[in-house]
């Protein structure tokens, strides 16, 4: 096996001393003041809305995702802004990103608006899909594992509010996955992506690229690499071509498919640092993922 922190290629991280993030921080507001006003409308209204919010840490999760290349970080931090209040509106995006306490965006409060009672309702019938969720596992090279099932979209009716709908929980897991976390901040996620018992009337290709964008130029997460088990016969025809045309190069290279009985799946797997234990039972691992009980955890935690 190749070594488990290299093997997707990815940048490593610098020594993160006292004076060298300082000065990464006076660099990223530099960079940022240098963006003409128009460039960056969300993260100047979220500075003046909800300060707490866009603290230092919250900062460095960007300066990290681009391995802290300021000018990359700048351009994420401005579209992160730009996406999240286009998704949740200008209300709820400046709120925290969570399911529990009474300031959660996604907490279901009576005093929401029409609109932003139906933003969190759309978004919890999107994480009640379950078609992405933590393992609460990690790779060998100390990677977070997401497993994505596109069968969940069984229940899915292809209208724009329950695309936003998708699109937000997606957010709202992969935010829950990096806040306080140093170790996923830094070397970011593998998604397991098992689209076996998924139907070709499940694409969604506007959803696919919704979150392709917010992965791949928003949320401030390092994505190690897509693995795809146990494709079905349609993703070849139409679900590959779709992910060639909107995944920048960088990732299309990080795409790895599995093909063949369970047991050469999960040794093709293992050859990546993903042995049995830290998998998902639907593939044959060991992890019984209970997306009920992890939202009702994440409430009582206020998460």
């Amino acid at each position: 096996m190749e070594d488990p922190l290299t093997i997707y290629g990815q940048r490593p991280q610098p020594e993160e001393t006292p004076s060298f993030l300082s000065t990464k921080y006076a660099e990223l507001e530099t960079e940022l003041s240098q963006i003409p006003p128009e460039k960056k409308i969300g993260w100047t209204s979220a500075t003046q809305k909800c300060p707490s919010l866009v603290t230092e840490s919250h900062r460095l999760m960007f300066l990290r995702c681009e391995v802290f290349n300021v000018k990359e970080a700048a351009v994420r931090i401005c579209n992160y802004w730009d996406k999240r209040i286009e998704l949740f509106g200008d209300v709820l995006a400046y709120k925290p990103l969570h399911v529990g306490g009474s300031e959660g965006a996604l907490h279901e409060n009576s005093e929401n608006t029409t609109e932003d009672a139906d933003r969190v309702k759309f978004t919890w019938k999107g994480l009640y899909l379950g078609f992405m969720r933590p393992t609460m596992t990690h790779d060998t090279g100390g990677r977070e594992i997401v497993f994505a099932d596109p069968s969940a979209f069984k229940g899915y009716n292809h209208t724009s509010e329950e695309r936003y709908g998708v699109a937000r929980s997606i957010w709202y897991v992969l935010h829950n996955i990096l806040e306080g976390n140093d170790t996923a901040q830094k070397l970011g996620v593998v998604v397991i992506g098992y689209p076996h018992n998924a139907k070709l009337s499940y694409v969604d290709r506007k959803l696919m690229k919704m979150n392709m964008e917010s992965i791949t130029g928003c949320i401030p997460i390092r994505m190690g690499a897509f693995h795809i088990c146990h494709p079905p016969w349609f993703f070849g025809h139409v679900v590959f071509p779709i992910m060639k045309v909107i995944m920048p190069e960088q990732m299309r290279k990080r795409l790895r498919v599995h093909s063949g009985s369970r047991e050469k799946v999960l040794e093709s797997l293992k050859k990546f640092g993903l042995d049995r234990d830290v998998l998902p039972s639907d593939i044959g691992g060991d992890v019984l993922l209970d997306t009920d009980g992890w939202l009702q955890e994440c409430k009582k935690k206020g998460l």
